[in-house]
């Protein structure tokens, strides 16, 4: 039973909900300890699974059981070896913050097969009044969750996966550089009909879907 919690995984679900129907490959660019990763693969997805950091890559390999199919690979988005056939779903959390904001939205949807769906999870650097009530916002239900799952395991005694990293690093945190309004404006010039959305927890989603 996995009790852990977080602003990214708190949207895996919103994510999930992305995939279309009748595909059966999927990519996960910044799969951390593997988790969403693991979850697409519970959907009778084959998951190629990247990640930058040798540490994070390790524990998500150690968390997955062997049934489930998701291959894992320490490298960079441009050093990957992935399917020349695409995918038909592509997913990147919380990672394209760390590259070139435009040329990563490209080198992700030229990715995908026809009918296939990008979809991020992304952080912004908040500016403004409307950033800021949307932080202001999202503190109640971060705390209520926090305090629900605390006391869940606690009845449960399960460990926070979260908080266990088995000697490995965590992945290394930087700070989003770029704005919402520049998000929209760079997903507008590189992925024409994409659909950005704010979210709570100081996350934001993009969806788009490749042309069949």
């Amino acid at each position: 039973m996995d009790l852990s919690w977080d602003h990214n995984s708190h949207y895996h679900g919103h994510l999930l909900r992305q995939v279309p129907s009748g595909r059966s490959r999927a990519l996960d660019v910044g799969c951390g300890d593997g988790r969403f990763a693991r979850a697409l693969a519970q959907r009778g997805l084959t998951v190629d699974a990247v990640d930058a950091s040798a540490d994070m890559v390790g524990l998500a390999r150690e968390r997955t059981p062997p049934r489930l199919p998701v291959r894992y690979q320490h490298a960079r988005l441009e050093e990957a070896e992935l399917a020349p056939e695409g995918y038909g779903f592509v997913s990147a959390i919380a990672s394209v913050h760390h590259m070139p904001l435009g040329p990563t939205l490209e080198r992700l949807s030229s990715l995908l097969e026809p009918g296939g769906t990008l979809a991020v999870l992304g952080l912004y650097r908040e500016e403004g009044w409307g950033d800021l009530a949307a932080g202001l916002v999202a503190l109640g239900p971060q705390w209520a969750i926090g305090l629900g799952l605390r006391a869940a395991r606690l009845a449960t005694g399960t460990p926070d996966l979260a908080r266990i990293c088995d000697g490995a690093e965590r992945m290394p945190m930087r700070d989003p550089e770029t704005s919402l309004r520049e998000i929209g404006a760079t997903a507008a010039r590189h992925l024409p009909g994409a659909h950005l959305r704010r979210l709570l927890m100081w996350r934001y989603s993009l969806v788009y879907t490749r042309p069949e």
